[in-house]
């Protein structure tokens, strides 16, 4: 339920997501248009992201299986990048309501580049980047992928690439793209699970 749930609410969120930008005085700007969506956005994106705690949990079992010291390594980057993950989320929250509530530009914007300073942004990025280094153990314990793996594991393997690349190039169509593929993920590797577990025939 988790591997779906969690994915699923992120995908939600991701898909009425505001444009971004890395500069501040665009960002901000583009929040006072849709500092509700903005704020909701980021909200479904906070609780998918703990929702799928739960799954991170099971899927790195899963991959122990088969290779128990990349599906660790795995576990450690997944749970430290969902620290990293919910500040930015619960961040991001606070940046909608300040502006919707507050309504002044130029504050809007100082708070936005004191997040983005090197004290504040720089601590948490090797945080963030643990999931997609985690993304890659977990993929790896699951070598050699057999048929049922298979699908998922790439489908997955590219979501991380995708929402990389949102953060890099501030696009937010790169990161829909890369949930929905994780929330797809999340169905294959949820089948497997399940038929682990005796709970669903083998097709």
């Amino acid at each position: 339920m988790s591997v779906v749930l969690g994915p699923a609410l992120m995908s939600i969120g991701d898909l009425f997501h505001p444009p971004e930008s890395w500069d501040p005085n665009i960002q901000v700007a583009i929040l006072e248009g849709s500092a509700t969506r903005w704020y909701a956005a980021h909200l479904l994106l906070f609780i998918g992201t703990l929702v799928f705690i739960p799954g991170i949990l099971e899927l790195t079992r899963l991959g122990a299986s088969r290779n128990p010291r990349s599906a660790y390594g795995a576990r450690i980057l997944m749970v430290m990048s969902v620290g990293a993950l919910s500040a930015v989320f619960v961040f991001e929250m606070l940046l909608g309501r300040f502006v919707s509530e507050i309504a002044d530009h130029a504050l809007a914007v100082a708070l936005l580049e004191t997040f983005q300073s090197a004290p504040v942004f720089a601590v948490l990025l090797p945080a963030l980047l643990a999931f997609f280094g985690g993304t890659a153990l977990f993929v790896f314990s699951l070598a050699p992928l057999a048929a049922p793996l298979r699908w998922p594991a790439f489908a997955l393997s590219l979501g991380a690439v995708l929402i990389f690349g949102e953060i890099v190039l501030a696009q937010v169509l790169l990161s829909q793209i890369g949930n929905i593929l994780i929330f797809l993920a999340g169905i294959g590797f949820a089948r497997v699970l399940l038929r682990a577990h005796g709970d669903v025939p083998a097709i």
